[in-house]
C-alpha cells in the first residue's frame, strides 16, 4: 500500500491538473524494461473504476472475476483507492510482477474522479512496465447491466450535470452511436431515428433523477429495470478490459475522454 502511495503522490507531483503530459518522462528508476511492442499474452487485469461517485477495482483472470471491493466514496476517491487496490491484490496473494495489464475506465464522467483512477493507474503501469486498456465509461455501464439482450436497445445514462446526461445507444452489447451529452428531454431524438417505435430499456446513476424528462421524452418506449440506478462496476471493466487487451496503450498516451471539458475559472485579478 505504501509503493502504491508513494508511486500516485510522485506522479501527480510531476503532472499538471493531475495528468501527466505527453512531453514528461517517468524517471529511469521506474523502468526496468521497455515497453514491448506487442502486449504480452497473459490473463490478469487489474480494472479501476472511479467514473461516479463509487470507487472500485477488480481482478480478473480470463473472464474469471477473482476479487472485487467497491466503496461508495463521493469525491474522496484519493482516499480509499490504494486501500482498495491493496485488498485485492492481498486477497488473492497476487503482485502487481503479476498483471498482464490494467483496465481503467476513461470517461465521460466525474473530471476529478477519472483524473484520480487514471493517474493511480498510471502510477502501476510506469512502476511495472504494463500498458492500460482503456474503456469508456457508458461501455462499462452497459456490460454491468445484468439483464443481457442482445436484441433490445439501451441507453445507459451517466449525470453530466447541468441538465444533462451523458449517452449512447446500444443494441445489446454493442454501442451503435458515439456518445453524446443531451438534455433528458431531448433524448428520443438519439433514440428515435435507428428505433422507431421500439422499446428502449434506460439505466444508469443518472435514470432516476431524470426519470420525469426521459418518461416525456421516450413515452411508453421507456422501460427501466427494477433498480434503474446502477453504477459502472469494476467487474464489467475487468472483463471488457481483457476482451479488449490487444488495444491496449502506452500510459503516457492516455488522458481522460471528458466529453465536455471542465469549466474554466477566470483568474483572480
Amino acid at each position: 500500500m505504501v509503493r502504491t502511495r508513494w508511486l500516485a503522490a510522485r506522479y501527480a507531483e510531476s503532472s499538471r491538473d493531475g495528468v501527466r503530459s505527453r512531453q514528461s518522462s517517468p524517471s529511469p528508476d521506474n523502468y526496468q524494461r521497455p515497453y514491448p511492442e506487442e502486449v504480452e499474452v497473459s490473463d490478469l487485469v487489474l480494472a479501476i473504476e472511479t467514473s461516479s461517485i463509487w470507487t472500485g477495482v477488480a481482478l480478473a483472470e480470463k473472464d474469471k472475476i477473482l476479487a472485487e471491493r467497491s466503496v461508495e466514496s463521493r469525491s474522496r476517491h484519493n482516499e480509499v483507492l490504494s486501500g482498495l487496490i491493496q485488498g485485492v491484490m492481498d486477497q488473492t496473494a497476487k503482485d502487481f510482477a503479476d498483471l498482464s495489464v490494467l483496465g481503467v475506465s476513461i470517461g465521460p464522467g466525474s473530471f476529478t474522479a477519472l483524473r484520480i483512477g487514471l493517474l493511480f493507474a498510471k502510477g502501476i503501469a510506469f512502476a511495472h512496465s504494463l500498458k492500460i486498456v482503456p474503456v469508456m465509461t457508458l461501455d462499462v455501464l452497459n456490460a454491468s447491466l445484468e439483464i443481457q439482450d442482445d436484441l433490445e436497445f439501451r441507453l445507459p445514462v451517466l449525470d453530466a450535470y447541468k441538465g444533462e446526461v451523458f449517452t449512447a445507444l446500444y443494441r445489446g452489447s454493442k454501442r451503435v452511436s458515439e456518445p453524446v451529452i443531451v438534455d433528458p428531454a431531448f433524448i428520443a431524438s438519439l433514440a428515435g431515428s435507428p428505433v422507431h417505435t421500439e422499446p428502449v430499456r434506460v439505466f444508469g446513476p443518472a435514470s432516476l433523477k431524470y426519470e420525469g424528462s426521459l418518461r416525456a421524452s421516450l413515452g411508453e418506449r421507456l422501460h427501466m429495470p427494477e433498480d434503474p440506478q446502477i453504477a459502472p462496476t469494476p467487474s464489467a471493466l475487468a472483463l471488457l478490459a481483457y476482451e479488449r487487451r490487444k488495444d491496449a496503450q502506452d500510459p503516457a498516451d492516455l488522458e481522460p475522454f471528458y466529453l465536455r471539458m471542465p469549466d474554466a475559472k477566470k483568474p483572480k485579478p
